[in-house]
């Protein structure tokens, strides 16, 4: 982390914290979203808004903000996971493909968009959708100690965990004190189906039409429900974070995403924080 490169892991981040804050780029590698994750990078947000002479209340919807983009990161490379392995099994079903040919074809349709996005409706979504959720759940459970998992949950969630380990997928994030803005990377290790991004992409001009009215917080009522899981409530989270900054998210936010990964882009005017009216 830092211009020096120096590298720190898990609470030595906070230990260090005044020596980290006076650098201008800090890069951090996650491993998933814990409470210890979030206090990090928390602490380090705060750190930056104050040194930048951020106004405090910006701090809500920044933090929020980015903890939404991370959690999307979280269940994309979940989502991947699942994808690829429901995607092999299919594959290599019925004996028909023997299982180097197998391995070799799973690579060539995940390093081709048309492909993949074929093979995503092949797959059928919601069940891919109900399988990261069960992860989701199984892990707050086991992070939060107040539920005993069973075993077939705590096996379930020990061979996600080795996939994930397997597949080498990760989650990294930039942020940088430039000198108009802060500047923030998230990239997460899989690649967004198009047919994905097109619809969060329809769902955000959607947000912004209804921000142009003075009314994006009608968005999240139920007559956009179905909208809305569809095209990602997180991501209209963010855009929300930025509406209330009294940005505009469709500047300073931005979803690129090749075969390889997704990177998530957000830029806020150091002006924009500073001010006192929201």
């Amino acid at each position: 982390m830092g211009n020096d490169k120096i590298k720190y892991k898990g609470q030595e981040i906070l230990q260090n914290l005044d020596t980290i804050l006076k650098k201008d780029s800090y890069h951090f590698e996650l491993k998933g979203l814990t409470k210890s994750t979030r206090d990090i990078i928390n602490g380090v947000v705060q750190g930056i808004l104050e040194r930048i002479g951020a106004n405090p209340l910006t701090s809500f919807h920044l933090f929020s903000g980015l903890m939404e983009a991370l959690l999307n990161a979280v269940k994309a490379n979940a989502r991947f996971v699942i994808f690829k392995d429901e995607l092999l099994t299919k594959l290599r079903s019925g004996g028909q493909t023997p299982e180097e040919e197998a391995e070799e074809l799973l690579n060539t349709i995940l390093q081709t968009e048309p492909l993949r996005d074929a093979m995503q409706r092949y797959i059928v979504p919601e069940k891919i959708k109900k399988t990261v959720q069960k992860i989701l759940t199984l892990a707050d459970k086991k992070k939060s100690k107040k539920t005993a998992l069973t075993q077939e949950d705590l096996n379930f969630l020990e061979l996600v965990r080795q996939k994930t380990k397997v597949y080498n997928l990760k989650i990294s994030v930039k942020i940088e004190i430039r000198e108009k803005e802060l500047y923030i990377r998230i990239r997460n290790d899989s690649p967004i189906m198009a047919m994905d991004l097109n619809r969060i992409r329809k769902s955000r001009t959607r947000h912004a039409e209804l921000a142009k009215e003075g009314k994006s917080g009608d968005f999240f009522r139920p007559d956009f429900l179905d909208e809305k899981e569809s095209a990602g409530f997180g991501i209209a989270m963010v855009d929300e974070g930025f509406y209330n900054l009294g940005l505009d998210p469709l500047e300073c936010f931005d979803i690129q995403t090749s075969k390889h990964a997704t990177s998530v882009y957000l830029n806020y005017p150091i002006e924009a924080l500073r001010k006192m009216e929201f």
